[in-house]
C-alpha cells in the first residue's frame, strides 16, 4: 500500500508538469523477498517482507527466488499495457538501454552489457538479447543461467548471521562433488530436479559464459575498490 502510494505521488507530479507521455517510468526490484528468514529467525515485525512463489530461495543468495524479480515499464507510445516479455535481463541493462533511447554515449574502458531497448518496443523480440546470466556473492562467481538452465557451482548456506557462504567444503573456492548442478528452471521453476545427469551438455555452454566473462576480465581489470570514507578526499 505504502509502494503504490509513492509510486502513485510521482505518476501524478509527471502529470502536472505534462511530462507524463514523455517520460519513462519503470518499477523494478534487484533482489527478491526476505520473509522466511524473518520467519525462520523470528524478527519482530519483518515477518511479512514477502514470499518468492514458486521459485527457491530468497534475498542474499544466487538462487532464482533471490534474483527474479519483478520489473514494470511504462513507455507511452512504445511498451503497450498489460503486455508481457519472458526476455532476460539485468537491472544493470537499463544503463545501456536509457544511453541508447537518448543518444548519449557509454565508456569505452570498461565492458558493458547490452541494450534490451528491442525487447521493451516489439513483440516480435520476445526473447531479448540475453542468453546468460552470471550470479554472483560477492565478488565470488557462484551461478549461471544459460536459456532455460541453471547451473549452480556451489551453494549458498544460511548461518547464524544471515545467508551467507560457510567455509570448508561449502565455499565457493573448494572443490565440490556433484557439482556443477543443473535445474530446468522452465519446467522445474523450484529446482527441485537436478538435472546434471540426463542434460550434461547444458555445462559446455553454461561454461563458456563463464570463459567469456574472465575474457572481459582480462581485458578490462576490475578496479580496486574505494575504501576510504572521507568523502571530501575522494571527490578532490
Amino acid at each position: 500500500m505504502e509502494g503504490d502510494y509513492h509510486v502513485g505521488q510521482i505518476l501524478d507530479t509527471l502529470k502536472q508538469l505534462g511530462i507524463d507521455d514523455n517520460t519513462i517510468v519503470v518499477f523494478a526490484s534487484d533482489n527478491g523477498p526476505q520473509g522466511q528468514t524473518a520467519r525462520e529467525t523470528r524478527q519482530p515485525g519483518n515477518a511479512g517482507q514477502g514470499n518468492s512463489g514458486p521459485f527457491r530461495g530468497e534475498l542474499g543468495e544466487a538462487t532464482e527466488g533471490a534474483i527474479r524479480t519483478a520489473a514494470i515499464i511504462r513507455w507511452h507510445g512504445k511498451v503497450k499495457p498489460s503486455t508481457t516479455t519472458y526476455a532476460m535481463f539485468s537491472i544493470m541493462d537499463f544503463l545501456p538501454t536509457f544511453a541508447h533511447i537518448v543518444g548519449g554515449k557509454l565508456p569505452t574502458d570498461r565492458a558493458m552489457t547490452a541494450s534490451i531497448r528491442p525487447t521493451s518496443c516489439s513483440a516480435a523480440q520476445p526473447i531479448g538479447h540475453r542468453e546468460s546470466m552470471l550470479s554472483f556473492v560477492g565478488g565470488d562467481l557462484v551461478a549461471t543461467r544459460w536459456k532455460q538452465w541453471r547451473i549452480y557451482f556451489t551453494d549458498v548456506h544460511p548461518t547464524g548471521i544471515g545467508p551467507q557462504r560457510q567455509p570448508g567444503m561449502f565455499s565457493a573456492s573448494a572443490p565440490m562433488a556433484g557439482y556443477p548442478k543443473i535445474y530446468n528452471i522452465e519446467m522445474d521453476p523450484h529446482e527441485d530436479l537436478v538435472v546434471a545427469a540426463m542434460f550434461g551438455w547444458v555445462s559446455g555452454p553454461a561454461l563458456k559464459t563463464v570463459d567469456e566473462y574472465m575474457a572481459t576480465l582480462k581485458r578490462y581489470p576490475i578496479r580496486p575498490r574505494r575504501t576510504s570514507r572521507n568523502f571530501a578526499a575522494v571527490a578532490n
